[in-house]
This record gives structure tokens, C-alpha cells and sequence, in this order.
């Protein structure tokens, strides 16, 4: 029961941050989650990712770029698919040390403060990275999140919700097809929406009301730290 009280305070939080900056469910939640029940990780999560960027999706669909979004999904469905190929051959110690890796690479990436111009083609390589850490780790959001950061609030909320949403499903599909994802994951997806509606609701009344730049930080702070212990606490 305890381990679930401390679940369901990481995903309100995670789906709070990611209704308030666009970001942060996956990074945030995924290497915790892993550290507190490696089940969560990567089918419920990414389903719980699925959730809230549908929720996001819908409040921001008047800011959606179609053009940008159709080289987003074509570059995020070879991510995905490369991915799916991946998973279905590593075991459960290869796959920590490389989540542990893809979330130090992520946090690197957020960090390093270069603002690519949002053109077709950085739409497409940006995608095919986000498709393929989402998929994998579900923890997808740095490289959409690093081409968007100079963008308006509004347009990298939707641009990259309606990306994820198509991502999510692509990614959980792959995943159930070959063999990565199971009924188990939906069970435990379901014992996790009441957490990530709260964390969302919680997002939608504190919007105005966070030091965005302090809570990124954190975030990223948080995601480095699990991602050195993912990768330094197997035996």
C-alpha cells in the first residue's frame, strides 16, 4: 500500500508538470517509477503519457500545427519501429543500464541550451529520437522539447501532445505486438489514471502561477539523479 501512496504522489506531480510546461511526465516519473516498481516501466507509463497528452491535446488543438505534425509523426514512426526491433532482445539488466543512459542523454539534451530552427527536417530527426526514447523508456519528450523551446507556451503544448498522443499509441501497439506489453500493463495503467487526472487537474489550476524556469530545473535534477542510480544500483 505504501509503495502506492508514493506512486500515485510521483505521477500527480509528473502529470501536473507536464500540464503546466508541456513536459515532464516521462522524465520525471519514469526513472522513479523503475526505481519503486519496474512493471510501471515502459507499458503503463507510456499509456499514462497517452492520457495526459490526449487531455493536453484537446485543450490546445487550436495551436496545432498540421504541416510541422505529419514530419513529426512520419520521423517518430521510425523511432518507434526501431524501438520495437530493440526491445525484443535485450534483457532486464541491458535494459536498465540503457534506460538509465537514454534519461542521462535526455537531461544532457534539455541542457545544452542550442535552439535549432523548427523547419521539416529537424521536425523529422527530433521525432525519430523522440519515437524511439519514448518507446523504449518512455521518457520521449527532450528532443521535441529542445526544438520547441523558443516557441509560445501554447504551440509546444499542442505540437508536441498531438505528437506523443499518435506516439503512445503507435509505441503501445509495437509493443503488444511484439511481445514487450501485456494485460498486465493495462491493469496497472488503470490502478494509475486517478493520479494522473489529479496531477493534470492540479496543472490546469496552477498554470499561471510557477516559476517555469525553477520547476524545469528540478525535473532535470531529479531525472539525472535516477537515471546515475538506474544505471549504478543493479548488482
Amino acid at each position: 500500500m505504501s509503495e502506492w501512496v508514493l506512486i500515485y504522489l510521483v505521477l500527480i506531480a509528473g502529470a501536473c508538470l507536464q500540464s503546466v510546461i508541456g513536459f515532464g511526465l516521462g522524465l520525471l516519473c519514469a526513472p522513479v517509477l523503475f526505481l519503486l516498481m519496474p512493471e510501471l516501466v515502459p507499458g503503463p507509463m507510456i499509456l499514462n503519457a497517452l492520457l495526459i497528452t490526449s487531455l493536453l491535446t484537446i485543450k490546445h488543438r487550436a495551436d496545432i500545427n498540421i504541416k510541422q505534425t505529419g514530419y513529426s509523426i512520419l520521423g517518430g514512426t521510425i523511432g518507434v519501429l526501431i524501438a520495437g526491433s530493440i526491445m525484443m532482445y535485450i534483457d532486464s539488466y541491458q535494459y536498465q543500464l540503457f534506460f538509465g543512459a537514454s534519461i542521462l542523454f535526455a537531461v544532457a539534451l534539455s541542457l545544452i541550451g542550442y535552439t535549432p530552427r523548427v523547419s521539416a527536417l529537424s521536425n523529422f530527426v527530433a521525432a525519430v529520437v523522440s519515437g524511439f526514447m519514448g518507446t523504449t523508456t518512455s521518457a520521449g519528450g527532450a528532443p521535441m522539447g529542445l526544438l520547441y523551446q523558443s516557441e509560445e507556451r501554447k504551440r509546444i503544448k499542442a505540437n508536441i501532445s498531438i505528437f506523443f498522443v499518435y506516439i503512445n499509441l503507435f509505441g503501445i501497439l509495437v509493443l503488444w505486438l511484439t511481445g514487450s506489453a501485456n494485460e498486465t500493463d493495462f491493469k496497472l495503467f488503470v490502478q494509475c489514471i486517478p493520479a494522473v487526472i489529479l496531477g493534470w487537474f492540479f496543472g490546469f489550476l496552477l498554470n499561471s502561477k510557477v516559476n517555469e524556469k525553477l520547476i524545469r530545473h528540478l525535473i532535470l535534477s531529479l531525472a539525472m539523479l535516477s537515471g546515475i542510480m538506474l544505471i549504478f544500483s543493479h548488482p
